[in-house]
C-alpha cells in the first residue's frame, strides 16, 4: 500500500476557501470579507477559470469551497464542465459574473453550483451568500458517477475493460480523480494489473463504512498516481464473508463525494454485491463476446439492470478476447439475435493486453484495444469521440470502388 509522505501530505493540505476573480475590485472585496470573517485558511487570486484549473492541478487537493469568475466568457457552461473535472465532487462551487440573467442562474444551479453572484461584490452580498448557508435552501450536491462493469461469462475481458477504462478516465486531460474497485473479495487480478497488492483494504472499508473520512480513505487506498486509486481484497479461500445489505451502497455514497468516477469490477452477475452494484450504478458496461451463451446472458443481464428502481444507463460491448475463426458466431448474427443496441466493438489485441498486464502499464495509444477503451470513455463522459480511421486496405478498396 502506498502512503503519502510528509512532503506530499503538506502539499495536499485542504484550504477552506479559494477564489479566482478577473478584476481588482472583486479581489479587494473578497480579501476584506475574509479578513473580517471566520475562515483563516483562504486564497484569493486574480484569474479566470483556466487559471483556477491550473492551480488545482498543482495543488493536489481541492479546497472545501471555490469561487470562480465567468465575466466575459463566451461559453461559461463549457468552462464550468472543465472545472468540474478538475476539482473533487465534494467541493462547493460559487460563480461570479456580470450578467443578471435568470436563465443562466437556473442553468448553473442545475449543474450543482451553490450560488451565482452578480458584480459588483459588496460585503453584505458576500455575507449573505457565503456565511448564511444554514438559512438557505439546500442545493443538489454534485457527486461522482459509479460505473459497473460486468461480463456475460468468464474470459470475455471484463477486468481488462474495467482496469483500462479506469486508467483512461484518470489519464485524460480533464484531471479527474478515479477509483477502481475489484469486487472479487478473494483476490481478483485487477489491482495486480495496476501494479498494486490486493491486501484487505476493501474489507476494512466495508466493515468501517460509518467512520469513513478523507484521512481514513487516504490511509487505506492504494494509488497508482495522484489521480487513479484502487482497492481490492485477498480473503483466504477458506474464509467465509457475508456482506451486510446496504453496505456497498453506503460506501459508494461516501466515495462519490471525493471521486469523479468509481469503476466497479463486478465478478459475478448475481448475488448481494452484484445486485447492490447495479442498484447504485449510474452507468453499466456489459461485456460480451460473440457466442450463443454470451448472447443469452447479455439479454438477461441488460434486462436485470434496467429493471432496477433507478436503472443505470447500459452500454453493451462486444469484445474479441480470442482470434476470430469461422466457427465463431458472426458479429452481425450476434447483434441481430440479441436485438439490443451495441455501444461499440473492441477487436482482438492479445499481444498489447498481455504486455500491459505483465508490465502493469497503460496500453499504447495505437493498440486497437486502447482505442476501443478511449471510445468507451468518451461515451461515458459525454465527450465527442473521434471516429477511428479505416484500415489502409479499406481505404484502398474505397478508392478502387470510386
Amino acid at each position: 500500500m502506498n502512503l503519502p509522505g510528509d512532503r506530499e501530505r503538506a502539499e495536499q493540505r485542504v484550504l477552506t476557501f479559494a477564489a479566482f476573480v478577473t478584476d481588482s475590485d472583486s479581489k479587494q472585496a473578497l480579501g476584506s470579507f475574509f479578513k473580517a470573517s471566520t475562515p483563516t485558511d483562504y486564497r484569493v487570486e486574480r484569474g479566470d477559470i483556466d487559471d483556477c484549473i491550473g492551480w488545482l492541478k498543482k495543488a493536489g487537493r481541492s479546497p472545501q469551497r471555490l469561487l470562480v469568475d465567468i465575466s466575459g466568457s463566451s461559453g461559461p457552461l463549457d468552462e464550468l464542465e472543465r472545472l468540474a473535472d478538475a476539482c473533487e465532487p465534494s467541493v462547493k462551487v460559487y460563480v461570479v459574473g456580470e450578467r443578471n440573467d435568470v436563465g443562466l442562474y437556473r442553468n448553473l444551479l442545475s449543474r450543482g453550483i451553490q450560488d451565482y453572484l452578480v458584480k459588483p461584490l459588496g460585503m453584505e452580498l458576500l455575507r449573505r451568500v457565503l456565511l448564511d448557508e444554514g438559512n438557505r435552501p439546500v442545493r443538489q450536491r454534485r457527486l461522482g458517477k459509479t460505473v459497473a462493469v460486468v461480463g456475460s461469462r468468464g474470459g470475455v475481458g471484463t477486468t481488462s475493460v474495467a482496469v483500462h477504462l479506469a486508467r483512461c478516465l484518470a489519464n485524460a486531460g480533464a484531471h479527474r480523480r478515479v477509483i477502481y474497485i475489484d469486487l472479487d473479495l478473494y483476490g481478483g487480478c485487477g489491482t495486480s494489473m495496476l501494479g498494486l497488492g490486493g491486501g484487505s483494504a476493501l474489507i476494512e472499508l466495508l466493515n468501517n463504512v460509518r467512520r469513513l473520512d478523507p484521512q481514513y480513505l487516504e490511509q487505506l487506498l492504494s494509488t497508482v498516481s495522484g489521480r487513479l486509486y484502487a482497492v481490492g481484497a485477498e480473503l483466504d479461500y477458506m474464509d467465509a464473508y457475508t456482506i451486510a445489505e446496504g453496505v456497498l451502497g453506503q460506501l459508494l455514497a461516501v466515495l462519490s463525494q471525493h471521486y469523479h468516477y468509481i469503476v466497479l469490477d463486478v465478478p459475478q452477475r448475481g448475488g448481494t454485491l452484484a445486485n447492490e452494484a447495479f442498484l447504485h450504478a449510474n452507468l453499466a458496461c456489459v461485456v460480451a463476446e460473440p457466442s450463443v451463451h454470451s448472447a443469452r446472458t447479455l439479454v438477461r443481464l441488460v434486462r436485470s439492470i434496467e429493471a432496477q428502481p433507478t436503472p443505470a444507463t447500459v452500454y453493451s460491448i462486444i469484445n474479441q478476447p480470442q482470434p476470430h475463426n469461422r466457427n465463431k458466431v458472426a458479429i452481425n448474427d450476434f447483434i441481430d439475435t440479441v436485438d439490443i443496441p451495441i455501444a461499440l466493438q473492441i477487436g482482438y489485441d492479445a499481444q498489447a493486453l498481455s504486455l500491459a498486464e505483465n508490465l502493469t502499464q497503460s496500453m499504447p495509444e495505437r493498440s486497437e484495444f486502447a482505442q476501443g477503451i478511449a471510445r468507451l470513455a468518451s461515451l461515458l463522459t459525454g465527450e465527442t469521440a473521434t471516429a477511428p480511421g479505416k484500415p489502409w486496405w479499406q481505404r484502398l478498396a474505397s478508392k478502387g470502388a470510386a
